[in-house]
């Protein structure tokens, strides 16, 4: 299969690149919207199969990296008239509290399903991270296209999700005894299992939402290379465009 993506980095994405791994019989073309290049509009996503987004640090002082609703409008139409597909990804800090009313990521959640990315990092505990406590270390995932031959998923670096009352799919959740640390004043308090990774629909269209970015990176001990992170990332685009 070939798969045309195209990388957004007009809203202050901290992932700059799409992971270039071993792509066997699939061929990946990658384009990208710099961070010059905003706002968003439906011309440059329609030839697409998947819009990226990877970590979206909104600056609270700085609100040139917000979205406006004419990019909204232009997302979910490309969504949602199943033109594509949207891979978002997250990270430790969430959406930094950034209020829906100013354009933070939130405003996706009609597409996404996500109300809140949470601002903070979470701990995991014992058999349940990888070398600390910040690298998740997921086993048991739900039943889904997705996580069909996973058995080990690691996300460095999480935030978890406040779902809306849109319909989503848990994939992956937190274990029982995990932590969150607050970075609005670093307390850390308990959060039971809490949705990390979710997939959505959008009319005709799909999504998936991930608490962590740095899982893509081919640079980091516990990035792409780590557990079943590769065969998930392949899963994920082959269900984003309705391969499985």
């Amino acid at each position: 299969m070939s798969y045309r993506i195209i990388v957004d980095l007009s809203h202050n994405e901290q992932i700059e690149e799409f992971p270039e791994f071993s792509l066997g019989e699939d061929d990946y073309e990658v384009h990208y919207i710099d961070r010059n290049e905003g706002p968003i509009d439906y011309e440059q996503l329609e030839d697409f199969d998947i819009l990226f987004m990877g970590n979206i640090q909104h600056d609270k002082k700085n609100k040139t990296d917000r979205f406006i609703p004419d990019e909204l409008k232009a997302i979910k139409r490309f969504i949602g008239e199943g033109e594509g597909g949207l891979l978002l990804t997250s990270g430790a800090g969430g959406d930094n509290d950034i209020p829906m009313k100013e354009g933070s990521i939130r405003v996706l959640y009609k597409i996404t399903g996500v109300k809140r990315f949470w601002n903070g990092v979470i701990l995991e505990t014992g058999s349940n991270f990888l070398v600390n406590r910040e690298n998740v270390l997921a086993t048991e995932l739900y039943n889904h296209p997705i996580t069909k031959k996973i058995t080990e998923l690691v996300f460095p670096n999480c935030c978890f999700f406040s779902l809306s009352d849109e319909e989503v799919d848990d994939i992956v959740v937190t274990s029982e005894k995990a932590e969150f640390k607050y970075f609005e004043d670093d307390e850390v308090s308990a959060i039971g299992p809490v949705p990390i990774c979710v997939a959505s629909t959008f009319y005709g269209g799909r999504c998936v939402t991930v608490g962590s970015s740095e899982f893509l990176l081919e640079d980091s001990d516990y990035g792409i290379d780590s557990g079943d992170n590769l065969r998930f990332l392949k899963n994920i685009i082959r269900w984003l465009t309705f391969e499985i």
